[in-house]
């Protein structure tokens, strides 16, 4: 009656829902919750799972190894809540504190922390069950507590006005551009909101400072004869009307590098290496 699944699986789960047989619906229609994590969960993807689970109440919780759970949101607050920048994960749970390290133009954060609405930054998080028999990687836990008392997620996002927390990305992940830094995760939900974009991929080429955007889709159909790795001129202008950043190229792969153990967490340090390696004429594989 509970399913925890990655947004991979769920992916999966969709695809293949209309092969289920009578008996299958009736047995998917027990389920009464579904937990997904392990990578940012789109709302139309949970959207698409609770016409297969039509009984479950829908559920993406937010945390890591050092720290879990520090969030939790079900698709119903999501909806309250409308579209914004990043995947909305919820208001901090209790004996939970979450706070920002605003981020600067070069993609650095200092050791200030903020709650003040729409502030992008490392999101930190500290409370009672924090590292809890976490105590044998040294190193790593002296890099994540650049701040006393909190832990630096590496993830970077905002609180709003509501005190709720949106993940946007990685902090290693953010572009840096002439105008500014772009964070990749909202700008993706807007470009897998188009038809053929089954997963989508946005990374930053060229110098810390000056870096362009750009796009990398996964496209649907991967075992069909490949066609080269620039997206169509009619996707591209897609993408662009949507993106809500200015977008130098649309790119296509087969496949996305993604993390072993979750299937979803997107390689963007890969993915860029490949892009620029596209956009400078040298011969690459399909996949990053």
């Amino acid at each position: 009656t509970v399913v925890f699944a990655a947004p991979a699986a769920l992916r999966n789960v969709v695809a293949t829902a209309g092969a289920l047989s009578p008996g299958q619906r009736e047995a998917l229609g027990r389920v009464r919750l579904l937990v997904s994590a392990g990578a940012p969960v789109p709302a139309a993807l949970l959207r698409r799972v609770g016409e297969v689970l039509p009984r479950a109440a829908l559920h993406t919780p937010y945390g890591m190894t050092e720290v879990l759970p520090v969030t939790d949101v079900s698709l119903d607050d999501i909806d309250d809540a409308g579209p914004g920048n990043g995947v909305l994960v919820g208001s901090p749970l209790d004996g939970v504190d979450v706070a920002v390290s605003p981020i600067g133009a070069d993609g650095s954060v200092c050791d200030e922390l903020t709650r003040d609405p729409d502030r992008t930054g490392e999101i930190c998080v500290r409370a009672a069950h924090m590292r809890d028999r976490y105590d044998r990687l040294w190193a790593a836990n002296r890099t994540a507590s650049g701040i006393l008392g909190w832990h630096r997620t590496g993830d970077v996002g905002h609180l709003d006005a509501a005190g709720r927390l949106w993940v946007e990305g990685r902090l290693a992940h953010v572009i840096t551009t002439a105008d500014g830094v772009i964070t990749p995760v909202g700008v993706e939900q807007r470009a897998e909101s188009l038809a053929g974009v089954r997963l989508a991929a946005v990374v930053g080429v060229g110098p810390t400072g000056a870096q362009q955007v750009v796009v990398v889709h996964e496209t649907e159909r991967p075992h069909r004869r490949w066609h080269g790795p620039l997206a169509s001129a009619e996707l591209t202008r897609s993408v662009r009307a949507v993106a809500g950043v200015p977008v130098a190229a649309v790119l296509r792969t087969p496949a996305l590098p993604v993390d072993v153990r979750h299937q979803s967490k997107i390689d963007r340090r890969r993915v860029a290496a490949w892009a620029a390696q596209v956009l400078a004429g040298g011969r690459t594989r399909r996949t990053p």
